[in-house]
């Protein structure tokens, strides 16, 4: 499956981006963005260079989570028809007042984000 096909970028890096993000996620298993340099190859000669990346990613407004994202699930979703899949829901609590709900796909050992 590639990106592109998917999802309608308003700018080609922030697909790129993206994309070695996803890739140092999968290949590294886990959330840490330092954990991620040795997936990305980068000129950067130090290891922060390569985490204020991620770091500016994120932080980008011209970056619009739901044009990338929302897509690429969508297109995974379709590709799992037929298989059964196993929701999660997940809760936080925030100050004792406040309960965040995530439901997510169980696939492959990690919860991906649907809600």
């Amino acid at each position: 499956m590639r990106l592109r096909q998917y999802s309608h970028p308003r700018d080609l890096r922030h697909l790129k981006a993206l994309s070695w993000m996803v890739t140092a996620l999968v290949c590294s298993g886990r959330l840490s963005l330092p954990e991620w340099e040795a997936y990305v190859p980068s000129r950067a000669r130090q290891a922060q260079s390569t985490e204020r990346r991620w770091q500016r990613f994120m932080g980008n407004r011209r970056v619009r989570i739901k044009s990338l994202y929302v897509p690429l699930l969508l297109a995974a979703i379709h590709r799992w028809k037929g298989r059964r899949l196993y929701l999660a829901l997940d809760t936080t609590v925030l100050w004792n007042r406040y309960c965040m709900i995530h439901l997510s796909v169980s696939c492959c050992g990690r919860a991906v984000p649907l809600l």
